[in-house]
């Protein structure tokens, strides 16, 4: 009974999904300062960023063409809201990246759609 119990909690964790953490996406296009404050407009809106962080929730990279993000601690990081924002403003997401600890990309969660 109790490999039972703690069989299905292991489901459980192993299914849930990603709450409260900051992304890095890979982003082709973005070179110049106008085009990473266009960027934080447009990605800063959606629901689920943590605008008490970086700028707007949104830390644009352009010499590495990254954008960071920071996700709100109840909320689920939508990828497909995430590209569509990025693509309305001119630019390429390339990929999503979880950051670990130490704030390094960890691991790839979704290629481009």
């Amino acid at each position: 009974m109790f490999r039972k119990i703690v069989a299905a909690l292991i489901a459980v964790l192993l299914s849930a999904p990603v709450f409260a953490s900051d992304f890095v996406i890979n982003v082709h296009g973005v070179v110049c300062s106008f085009c990473a404050q266009g960027l934080t407009k447009k990605v800063s809106k959606l629901p689920f960023i943590d605008q008490s962080k970086y700028t707007k929730g949104v830390k644009v990279e352009i010499e590495s063409q990254r954008v960071t993000i920071a996700v709100k601690a109840d909320q689920e990081l939508d990828i497909e809201a995430l590209f569509k924002a990025i693509e309305s403003g001119g630019y390429e997401p390339v990929d999503v990246w979880s950051v670990n600890a130490a704030g390094e990309p960890d691991e790839v969660l979704q290629g481009q759609p």
